[in-house]
């Protein structure tokens, strides 16, 4: 029989959990199991979990949960503690970050490696309980190794900020030389910049209302910054580029709004990738805009497993720094914090990570 937690570090049967009660109130900070292990599970103990803005969505309800009360947090990394009697390949002490999408592997969306849009989808952290934790039983399937030198702070965002921002790259088609526009540098925004560097794209615009946060997309390689507080990114834009304005515009903000005003940005045969979430609605003139110019509106749901197993070469081999991301680390116990940081934007916060 397990024992209960020791000073030793031991698994027992109960752990720490945040834990989501009832919509629009704060998180609860739990005594609940630990999670069983099934033959082709595997239970990481978490080192790292990084606090998305889906995660104020998921408390706010403006996204649902599939249960109540349930463990937020769906960007998680850490260590293997146990692994189910049919699992091969993963070892106790394996480093790994996780894919939050539980799939079933069968149907026809799974077979065609579009495991997003599975039959029988669960996202980890909103269907299923999650890494605000201090430990997760996940599928075998579900984990990918990582390297050595990978902090784990800077692992965990590769489950969610990191890959969706490459799966949104990559369903927007860039193309070496293009003038790619970034609104919003957060979470998101942020890696944005730097992997659309490693696409090869001819020049890159920030586009945010915050001076430090352009500083910063600066320093992560953005060749041009625009604080459309004060000035219009499109007639910017066009000056910029003589009137071709630019090829790929990619929206982390998700206010209408702000779409509207991507939308003018966007050149003739240009892309509009939009990933950030919002609950208004967008006001079109298709004549003006997406006939006209025959532009294209993309929508970007998750990533895939494929792009994470690609992302962990690409920052394995130093091609892109995850270290400016995190600024923010609080303890599991302090993960309200962590959340009103985000909401509030408190020390303009890129990354928030909840930290063993």
């Amino acid at each position: 029989m397990i024992s209960h937690v020791c000073c030793g570090g031991g698994i027992g049967v109960s752990m720490k959990a945040a834990r989501l009660h009832r919509i629009g109130e704060a998180l609860r900070i739990d005594s609940v199991e630990v999670p069983a292990l099934g033959s082709n599970d595997v239970l990481v103990g978490i080192k790292a979990s990084g606090i998305c803005h889906s995660d104020l969505n998921y408390r706010n309800g403006v996204s649902p949960v599939g249960k109540l009360p349930i463990i937020l947090g769906h960007e998680i990394a850490g260590l293997i503690s146990k692994t189910g009697e049919r699992v091969k390949g993963i070892e106790e002490g394996d480093r790994v970050c996780i894919h939050y999408i539980r799939s079933c592997g069968n149907c026809s969306f799974c077979r065609t490696g579009r495991e997003n849009f599975c039959e029988e989808y669960q996202m980890i952290g909103k269907d299923v309980d999650g890494g605000f934790a201090e430990y997760i039983a996940v599928p075998a399937s579900n984990v990918l190794k990582l390297p050595d030198t990978l902090p784990f702070e800077q692992a965990c965002i590769l489950g969610c900020a990191v890959s969706t921002t490459y799966h949104a790259l990559k369903r927007g088609r860039i193309r070496a030389g293009d003038t790619v526009a970034v609104y919003g540098v957060g979470g998101l925004g942020a890696q944005a910049i730097q992997l659309a560097k490693i696409f090869n794209a001819g020049r890159v615009v920030a586009v945010d209302i915050s001076d430090e946060k352009l500083k910063l997309a600066q320093k992560l390689g953005a060749d041009e910054i625009v604080n459309s507080a004060v000035e219009d990114p499109a007639r910017w834009i066009e000056t910029l580029t003589g009137g071709r304005l630019a090829d790929l515009v990619l929206d982390f903000v998700g206010a209408a709004k702000v779409v509207e005003q991507e939308i003018r940005c966007v050149g003739k045969g240009g892309r509009l990738v939009l990933v950030g979430i919002g609950q208004d609605e967008i006001r079109v003139s298709p004549y003006k805009t997406i006939i006209g110019k025959e532009m294209e509106l993309i929508g970007v749901n998750d990533h895939l497993r494929s792009e994470l197993v690609q992302l962990i070469d690409i920052v394995g081999s130093g091609r892109i720094d995850l270290s400016k991301s995190i600024t923010h680390r609080v303890h599991l116990d302090e993960v309200n914090t962590g959340l009103e940081i985000l909401e509030e934007r408190i020390g303009n916060p890129i990354r928030v990570v909840v930290v063993k």
